[in-house]
């Protein structure tokens, strides 16, 4: 069923399941879509048809059940199954990754690091081995890992990209500032941070 979701669906799904997460740890039984769309402000309407989409359906003047629901986001969005991926990076936002525990809780498992400083190669972060990234090619083979999270400079995201996608890298979660260009076959989601925070402070109109 996720194949047929648009990308806006999707996002707005993962936002549900945020929610219905904070729920749960309250013992709160049942949710409404208006409190949904209350909190995200979104039109309810919107929540009523995302849900119809995965087959859920409310108890009139109850709502969702919040772990039913939960349940059934997290099988749609492939939540339960485990992905293995590499990181592209030992420096602080790379490290940061790995050390974040929750990850897991959704099915990412990061495997191991790759760097090319050699004060970093040998040395383990959170129990993660820190290879060189000539090594990259030989560990997908023994692994098959196939995705990459790249936490690394600008001026070289695109030559790492070209490397580490010959090397059979099919699935890239890029943190690197720059739009990058990648061979047929391959997908990409660029997490721009620097641009996240500029459009924050647009919308917020920070000043």
């Amino acid at each position: 069923m996720k194949d047929t979701l648009t990308q806006r669906t999707i996002n707005r799904l993962t936002q549900y399941h945020t929610i219905l997460r904070d729920y749960k740890k309250k013992n709160i039984r049942f949710i409404t879509s208006n409190q949904i769309s209350s909190f995200l402000k979104i039109d309810e309407t919107q929540v009523r048809k995302d849900l119809k989409l995965i087959n859920c359906k409310g108890k009139c003047k109850v709502g969702y059940d919040v772990i039913e629901l939960k349940d059934t986001i997290e099988t749609v969005l492939d939540y339960k199954t485990v992905k293995r991926a590499f990181v592209i990076g030992a420096g602080n936002l790379g490290v940061a990754l790995s050390k974040y525990s929750k990850f897991s809780e959704f099915g990412l498992d990061i495997v191991a690091l790759f760097d090319t400083d050699e004060a970093k190669i040998g040395t383990q972060i959170n129990s993660k081995p820190v290879y060189h990234l000539d090594k990259l090619s030989e560990l997908i083979k023994q692994t098959g890992v196939n995705i990459a999270i790249l936490t690394i400079p600008n001026k070289v995201a695109q030559s790492v990209c070209d490397k580490i996608t010959s090397c059979g890298i099919k699935y890239i979660w890029n943190f690197a500032p720059t739009i990058l260009s990648v061979k047929d076959g391959v997908e990409i989601w660029n997490e721009n941070l620097i641009a996240s925070f500029l459009k924050f402070c647009a919308i917020s109109k920070i000043k």
